[in-house]
């Protein structure tokens, strides 16, 4: 997956692109309003319900992992009001 380290932006770049190029199209069809935890080193996705159930599936799986959060469908994880 290349070479990630723990810069916040270089995450979420690489997380951006493992989920445009691999999931983006499944997902908005057929997980719309669900959350992708995107382990950036791997390209593993971890989907469930909330934010914090796709971060503990990731955690669980990959513990040093580094993860992109992403809402299917919204143009950001969290809405700031």
């Amino acid at each position: 997956m290349g070479n990630v380290t723990s810069n916040a932006k270089a995450i979420a770049e690489q997380g951006e692109s493992i989920y445009r190029d691999k999931y983006q199209k499944e997902f908005e069809a057929n997980h719309r309003g669900r959350f992708a935890a995107i382990e950036v080193v791997t390209g593993k996705v971890y989907l469930a319900d909330s934010p914090e159930g796709a971060v503990e599936d990731g955690r669980r799986n990959s513990p040093n992992g580094l993860f992109h959060l992403i809402k299917v469908g919204a143009p950001g994880a969290y809405r700031a009001s």
